[in-house]
């Protein structure tokens, strides 16, 4: 039936999984019910030389429905590499008599390896998936949702004059009187539930979008939100039950207090919740047994942008709009000049924030200078309101900089790289039973998942981010033009955006109407 309208939700207010999904027609036909098995390993150096707060996995899940076989391995990195995807087709086609070209590799993007993934990881994830596959018995399934409105939320700032500003710690954020409005995100948890015959669960497979980049106190390697996430999955699911975490459409969206000052990164407490919503839901998902497995690939050339100059020249006005003004004219009359540094501005300024109509002194010495008809102290007052209001422009000047800065030298650095031609993309829709995984090899925005979810003729549709290639950020295509740090950074056209929309939307039609 068609999906109902899904929400993008206004918030006012994260590891790196890869996703290995293996396909092949050479099971024999006369298998009648679905078979699955699932394993885990830690994939993290043996002797790490950073601090370990949570280790680094591996997770797989192999599935059998006597005509397709399908391996899903979830890793915590932050790309799926192209020759990570290559290095592990290979060996899972040598090894486990699977074709190489159904094997699907996503990765969940977490920033926080720290360089401690094991040199022999391709080795160890075809060990986990071997031993899943020889742990396979009959299994029911079900598809559902969850809902997680609460840790996440759209990093892309409207501001006030049209333009957008990206949260980033690499960056200072706008003045709160310059918001205007946050984008949207999608809450929803996307479930599918496998329970062995006998009822004891055997894996959830979990979807939900947001980069996994919060990090834990002393910035150790962890596997970050989704690892916090799946462990209190298997902690409370039992029965040596396995956890599969599958990035989203994620390439706007932060954890919430991402850049917070006052506390630790509270990506433990992110992850559980989502663990924990995560959970209720599974609950109430029922698992019945048969369902089918299908499979469609294709490799899409998308454009790739041709404006960089355009946008150089942008940056670059900007940039000396800003150089301009602290370049100063007459002695400081015009522009940035400023008698105040932070030393004298500091006391300056909290002495007018203390008491704005009596900064300088007491209230009792300019009612005495009042009965004699002297006003010193309030001619000093504004003097040094207006010494304030400069040291504050030239604060405000310096976070523009900071920011037309960083995004003019990344826009430089890829007009550098120099590669011109259509940028090469694989997409699958893959389907379990009921629930579908649709496929993009980068960072969609959220709105991308949404729009999927909203046209797809299933009820359960999601979109898995980062999978079977890097083509890093990709935006929506009316977002080109905000000039903020990923469409700064995208290396597709706005038209990719046309372009896959419509064969992933071909792809799902396929597929609802291939008969049972």
């Amino acid at each position: 039936m068609p999906r109902s309208q899904t929400k993008a939700v206004r918030a006012s207010s994260f590891p790196l999984i890869i996703l290995v999904v293996v396909l092949a027609g050479s099971a024999p036909v006369e298998a009648a019910s679905l078979r699955a098995g699932a394993a885990a390993c830690n994939i993290t150096k043996d002797q790490p030389s950073p601090a370990v707060h949570d280790p680094l996995r591996a997770r797989a899940l192999f599935l059998d429905d006597g005509k397709t076989q399908v391996l899903l391995v979830s890793v915590d990195l932050i790309q799926a590499s192209g020759g990570l995807v290559a290095s592990l087709r290979g060996r899972v086609e040598k090894e486990l008599n699977v074709d190489g070209k159904h094997v699907l590799v996503c990765a969940s993007h977490n920033h926080h390896t720290q360089g401690q993934v094991a040199g022999d990881l391709v080795e160890r994830i075809v060990t986990a998936a071997r031993q899943a596959a020889d742990r396979m018995v009959a299994v029911k399934i079900g598809a559902g949702t969850g809902q997680e409105a609460g840790i996440t939320m759209n990093r892309r700032l409207r501001l006030e004059d049209g333009k957008v500003w990206t949260i980033r710690r690499a960056n200072p954020s706008p003045h709160d009187d310059r918001v205007a409005a946050v984008g949207p995100i999608d809450p929803e948890i996307g479930i599918l539930r496998l329970d062995r015959l006998d009822g004891h669960p055997m894996a959830v497979l979990f979807n939900f979008a947001g980069h996994a980049y919060g990090g834990v106190p002393g910035g150790g390697v962890t596997a970050d939100f989704p690892g916090f996430a799946a462990a209190v999955l298997e902690d409370a699911l039992g029965h040596g039950a396995v956890a599969l975490f599958v990035q989203g459409a994620s390439g706007d969206v932060t954890p919430v207090r991402y850049k917070d000052v006052d506390a630790p990164p509270p990506t433990e407490q992110l992850g559980t919740m989502l663990g924990l919503s995560t959970l209720r839901a599974a609950r109430e998902i029922a698992t019945e047994e048969g369902g089918t497995i299908e499979l469609l690939s294709e490799t899409l050339e998308l454009p790739r942008r041709r404006d960089l100059p355009e946008r150089i020249e942008s940056l670059e006005a900007q940039q000396e709009e800003i150089l301009q003004f602290f370049t100063g004219v007459g002695c400081g009359t015009h522009g940035a000049g400023t008698s105040l540094n932070f030393k004298t501005f500091l006391p300056l300024y909290l002495k007018h924030l203390a008491d704005p109509d009596h900064p300088a002194y007491a209230s009792y010495l300019y009612k005495q200078e009042e009965l004699f008809g002297r006003d010193d102290l309030v001619h000093l007052d504004a003097e040094n309101k207006q010494r304030l209001e400069k040291y504050l422009q030239c604060i405000d000047h310096m976070e523009r900089l900071i920011r037309v800065r960083s995004n003019l030298q990344a826009l430089k650095r890829r007009l550098e790289k120099g590669p011109t031609g259509p940028i090469t993309a694989e997409v699958s829709v893959l389907r379990i039973g009921d629930f579908l995984l649709v496929t993009f090899p980068g960072e969609a925005f959220a709105e991308i998942g949404l729009d999927i979810k909203r046209q797809s003729p299933f009820e359960h549709t999601f979109l898995a981010g980062y999978c079977n290639g890097s083509v890093g950020y990709a935006p929506t295509a009316d977002a080109y033009d905000d000039e903020a740090y990923e469409d700064v950074l995208a290396q597709l056209a706005p038209e990719w955006q046309a372009i896959y929309e419509a064969k992933v939307l071909d792809m799902l039609r396929r597929l609802h109407e291939k008969p049972d």
